[in-house]
C-alpha cells in the first residue's frame, strides 16, 4: 500500500470517519477542592430552551419553549428537530413547558399550554400533557394523557420526570388561582402522577386523582434522589423561594405559607392543616428552576447533591445532603453572572451536568434593570464534566466558587410612568387616536367606545396590546355597552410607539394603570408571526 494511501486512511480513522469523538468546544473551566470542571457549549444559537434530558446514552434532548424538540447525537453533533407543535401558545412564561423521555420503553413526554377558545384578543389557557412513542428519529402515536388543565399567562409551571417505579410526575403551577391550591378537585398547585400511559395509580392517595402533593406555587423542578426520594425546586413570591423533599398526600402551604412556618399566621394555620416545611427556602428570591440529583464518583465534591440551576440568581447552586436525604448541609454557589440566568439541569449516567442558559426569554425584556452585564446573544447549553488537569487549555478562563450570594435588584413590576415617555404617547395619541375617542377619551355613543375610567384599558394587557397589533373588525364590549366600528391595526409603529401611546392611555382620561413596555409588546408581536 502506497504511504499517502496510508496517510489518508489513518487521518480517516482519527478524524472524519470516527463516529465515537465527543462533541463540545471548551469555553471554561471550574475549578473544586480536587476536582477540575470542563465547560463546554455542546449546543449554541438557541431560543428559550426549557428542558434538557440526558436519560438516553449518547443522545441529549431539549426544547425551545415556541414548540421544537430536537434530538442532538452527543457522538456525531447530528441535531434533529423532532416536533413542532402546530397548537401550542407561546408567549410570555408559557408554551412548551416540560419534557421527558424514558429510555426503556421509548417514549416522549411533554406539557405545553394551548389555546383554549377559539380567536378571541383575550386568550383563554389551558395546558395538556402527551405522550409519543420515539421510533428511531420519527415520533408517533400521540396520545393525550391529561388535558383541559386551566392555564393562565403565569405560573403553569412545570416539569416532568420519570419515577424509579415507572410513574410520570409532573408538576403544575398555581396558574394564577392561588387559592385553588388546596381545592383536589382541580389541578393547580399541585404535583401529580400517573401511569405511563395516563390512567391513575391505584396507590395515589385520593382514589381516581393524578394529585400526590398540593399547596404549590410555582414549582419549576423534579429530580429523584436515593432511597426514591422526589425533591421539587419551587418559585416563592418576593419571598421564600423553596426546595420541598415532596411526599405522598402531602400538603406544602401555598397560599397561607410561604417558606418556613414561623409567621404567627403561618402557625396557626398549620395547626389545623398540616403543613410540610421546605428542606431550604431563599429570601429575597433567586428564581429556583430545573433541578438534578448528583451522586456519581466522577466528582465527588457533589457526590449525593441536589444541582439547582437560578435564572434570577443567575447561578449554579449545589445543596450537599445529608446521608439520609432530609437536610441540607452545605450550600455553594458558582458561575454566579458569569452565564447569565441558568434555567434546567441534566445529569447523565456517566456523570456529565448539561445546563440551559435563558437570556433571551421575557424577563430580560421586562425587567432590564435587573440584569446588569446579561451576556448578549442566542442561548446554549453547557456540559460541564471532570477532566484530567493536564487536559487543559492555558488561555480559556478557570472559575471558582463564589464566595457570597450577589445582591438582587428589587422586582419592581409596577413600570412607572416618566414624564418623556408620557409625552412621546400624548402626541402618538393626537395623530393616531384623537380623531375617534376625542380629546378626553370619550370615544363616540353608538360608534366608538371609551377609552376614559374602563377596565377594557387598564385591566388585560396582552388583549390590549393585540388590539393595536391586530385591529377590530369585530363586536366589542365596553362598559356595558356593544360597540362594532372597524379600527385598523397600528401594527406599523414600532414597539417603543405602540408602548408609549398605550402607557399615555392607560395613565390618562380617568385610568390609573401602570406603564406599557417594549418587551410585552415584542413578546406579543412575536407570538404573532408564528
Amino acid at each position: 500500500m502506497k504511504k499517502t494511501t496510508l496517510l489518508s486512511l489513518l487521518f480517516c480513522v482519527l478524524y472524519s470517519c470516527n463516529k465515537s469523538i465527543e462533541i463540545g468546544t471548551p469555553i471554561a473551566y471550574l475549578q473544586l477542592e480536587q476536582t477540575t470542571l470542563e465547560v463546554a457549549d455542546v449546543a449554541t444559537g438557541l431560543d428559550i430552551p426549557w428542558d434538557v434530558d440526558a436519560s438516553i446514552p449518547d443522545e441529549l434532548w431539549f426544547t425551545e419553549q415556541k414548540g421544537l424538540v430536537y434530538k442532538l447525537n452527543l457522538k456525531t453533533g447530528e441535531q434533529k428537530l423532532m416536533l413542532q407543535l402546530e397548537d401550542v401558545l407561546f408567549r410570555k412564561s408559557y408554551g412548551l413547558l416540560g419534557m421527558t423521555v424514558h429510555p426503556k420503553h421509548n417514549y416522549l413526554f411533554i406539557h405545553y399550554t394551548y389555546q383554549a377558545n377559539e380567536g378571541e384578543l383575550q386568550q383563554s389557557v389551558n395546558s395538556r400533557v402527551v405522550r409519543y412513542d420515539i421510533e428511531g428519529d420519527k415520533l408517533s402515536n400521540r396520545l393525550v394523557l391529561l388535558d383541559n388543565i386551566p392555564g393562565n399567562s403565569y405560573h403553569n409551571g412545570s416539569r416532568l420526570v420519570i419515577s424509579p417505579d415507572d410513574k410520570l410526575i409532573f408538576s403544575m403551577g398555581d396558574a394564577g388561582r392561588a387559592n385553588e391550591t388546596q381545592n383536589d378537585d382541580i389541578l393547580v398547585g399541585k404535583i401529580m402522577r400517573l401511569n405511563l400511559d395516563g390512567s391513575i395509580p391505584e396507590d395515589n392517595p385520593i382514589a381516581g386523582s393524578p394529585i400526590w402533593s398540593r399547596g404549590h406555587r410555582n414549582p419549576q423542578g423534579l429530580t429523584f434522589g436515593r432511597n426514591n426520594m422526589l425533591y421539587s425546586s419551587e418559585h416563592g413570591p418576593l419571598s421564600d423561594d423553596e426546595l420541598n423533599l415532596i411526599e405522598r398526600n402531602a400538603n406544602y402551604g401555598w397560599p397561607d405559607i410561604h417558606g418556613f412556618i414561623d409567621r404567627t399566621a403561618e402557625i396557626a394555620y398549620n395547626e389545623t392543616h398540616n403543613t410540610t416545611e421546605p428542606l431550604m427556602a431563599w429570601t429575597p428570591t433567586i428564581a429556583v428552576a430545573g433541578t438534578g440529583y448528583y451522586d456519581q464518583s466522577a466528582i465527588p465534591e457533589w457526590q449525593n447533591s441536589l444541582i439547582v440551576a437560578n435564572m434570577k440568581g443567575r447561578a449554579l447552586r449545589v445543596l450537599n445532603l445529608s446521608e439520609n436525604g432530609r437536610e441540607i448541609t452545605a450550600e455553594h454557589i458558582y458561575f454566579q453572572k458569569y452565564f447569565g440566568r441558568l434555567r434546567d439541569v441534566s445529569i447523565a449516567a456517566n456523570g456529565d451536568i448539561y445546563v440551559t442558559t435563558t437570556n433571551t426569554d421575557w424577563h430580560p425584556r421586562f425587567q432590564p434593570w435587573m440584569y446588569d452585564g446579561l451576556p448578549s446573544g442566542p442561548d446554549r447549553i453547557l456540559r460541564l464534566r471532570a477532566i484530567d488537569k493536564s487536559n487543559k487549555v492555558d488561555t480559556l478562563p478557570v472559575l471558582t466558587e463564589d464566595d457570597k450570594a450577589m445582591d438582587l435588584m428589587s422586582e419592581n413590576w409596577t413600570n412607572a410612568v416618566g414624564e418623556e415617555e408620557f409625552a412621546g404617547g400624548q402626541k402618538l395619541y393626537t395623530q393616531n387616536c384623537l380623531a375617534c375617542h376625542n380629546p378626553e377619551g370619550t370615544g363616540a355613543p353608538g360608534l366608538y367606545p371609551p377609552l376614559a375610567k374602563t377596565s377594557w384599558v387598564t385591566g388585560d394587557k396582552s388583549r390590549l396590546i393585540r388590539v393595536l397589533l391586530l385591529g377590530l373588525s369585530e363586536p366589542i364590549e365596553v362598559n356595558g355597552e356593544t360597540y362594532n366600528q372597524e379600527m385598523p391595526s397600528y401594527a406599523h409603529l414600532s414597539n417603543q410607539q405602540i408602548a408609549e401611546v398605550l402607557t399615555y392611555i392607560r395613565n390618562s382620561f380617568g385610568n390609573q394603570a401602570d406603564a406599557v413596555i417594549e418587551g410585552e409588546v415584542f413578546v406579543e408581536r412575536q407570538s404573532l408571526d408564528k
